[in-house]
């Protein structure tokens, strides 16, 4: 059975101010009237059952988890005690999930991700899902790259696995950082690379062992944990192993050591909609080829993107601006300085305006 473990504990800050500490860019709706939340668990129907869907997050996000999906079940949601990074969060929900069902394969996603093919997109779910349970493979989604995007990391593949249909499976030859401009270009020339995408499917006893193996830290707080699983001390242990846990990625806990490592190239229109940038080139383009949410009148205002809510937002001779409003905080900036955004929160904290972080 295949059940989907989503990640909602990102903080999205590029996308500052409308995305918080206390409610970031997944909790919000930023490409349709849904929040991108919403929007992930929707995307997964028929493939995935809505009772094999669990959320793991901050403790702080719990509040807009339960407001955003209603109908969830509280046990189908766990609290980090601390943020710790992926690899403790995988980790832990394949503790979970094995004790539920030893034959479990897991599905692994951001919360906060935008993928326009969904038909495309669970068609490869099940695809993965048959090649997972052909041995103990660890297997991702890779994109296939569209630009020389240096905010990604990439996968470098190596020989075909196998060929199912129009689909080709390849082993994963390496992992490679986000790449400077130059090396950049260099990866999406080669048809031998592809953007990580953060998306894995594997058993979940495959990926326990190799956490004994390669991460036996943080396999052996895995271990107390499970031990204490349905006992009335349950959370108590979580918070106990949380603590020891280091903060690590699954990419550089398992994934970058592991053996039998597989990559499917995919094309689903994805996008982690990691800017605002990013967000004014996904959505679609009005007539002077502004992006706008919320209310807006404007003369000589081109190529813009305009985030409001009730108040009117009026411009006059603008172009190639990011305009955001949001209840305390007006945020305007050149399209092209979206990457800046972590400069002025880093100015935020250093001056004491946390409230506004």
């Amino acid at each position: 059975m295949m059940y989907a473990v989503i990640m909602a504990g990102g903080s999205g800050t590029r996308l500052w101010p409308r995305s918080r500490k206390d409610r970031p860019k997944q909790f919000h709706s930023l490409t349709s009237d849904r929040s991108l939340l919403q929007e992930t668990v929707a995307r997964l129907d028929p493939a995935i059952d809505s009772e094999h869907i669990y959320i793991i997050a901050n403790k702080t996000h719990v509040r807009p988890i339960k407001e955003q999906l209603e109908w969830l079940d509280d046990s189908h949601i766990i609290a980090e005690p601390v943020a710790k990074n992926t690899a403790p969060a995988v980790g832990i929900m394949a503790v979970t999930l094995y004790e539920k069902d030893p034959d479990a394969v897991m599905l692994v996603l951001p919360a906060d991700h935008f993928i326009a093919k969904g038909e495309d997109f669970r068609r490869l779910l099940g695809l993965a899902e048959s090649i997972i349970r052909e041995d103990d493979f660890l297997l991702t989604l890779g994109i296939k790259p569209t630009y020389p995007e240096t905010g990604y990391g990439y996968i470098e593949i190596a020989s075909e696995y196998k060929e199912v249909g129009d689909d080709g499976i390849f082993w994963v030859k390496s992992f490679k950082e986000k790449p400077d401009a130059q090396t950049a270009q260099k990866y999406v020339t080669s048809w031998r690379y592809v953007w990580n995408s953060g998306m894995f499917i594997w058993k979940a006893s495959a990926i326990l062992d190799r956490f004994k193996k390669y991460a036996p830290e943080i396999y052996e707080g895995l271990e107390r944990y499970r031990k204490a699983i349905g006992t009335p001390k349950e959370a108590e242990e979580l918070a106990k192993v949380y603590k020891s846990f280091p903060n690590i990625s699954i990419d550089y806990a398992i994934l970058e050591k592991s053996e039998r490592v597989l990559v499917i190239p995919a094309d689903i229109g994805w996008s982690d909609i990691g800017s605002w940038q990013a967000l004014y080139e996904l959505l679609s383009f009005d007539q002077q080829t502004n992006v706008v949410a919320g209310r807006h009148v404007g003369i000589d205002t081109y190529n813009c993107l305009i985030h409001g809510g009730s108040k009117l937002i009026a411009t006059i001779g603008l172009d190639n601006l990011v305009i955001v409003d949001t209840d305390d905080v007006l945020l305007i900036m050149p399209r092209g300085r979206s990457q800046d955004i972590k400069k002025l929160l880093d100015k935020l904290q250093k001056t004491g305006k946390t409230e506004y972080l």
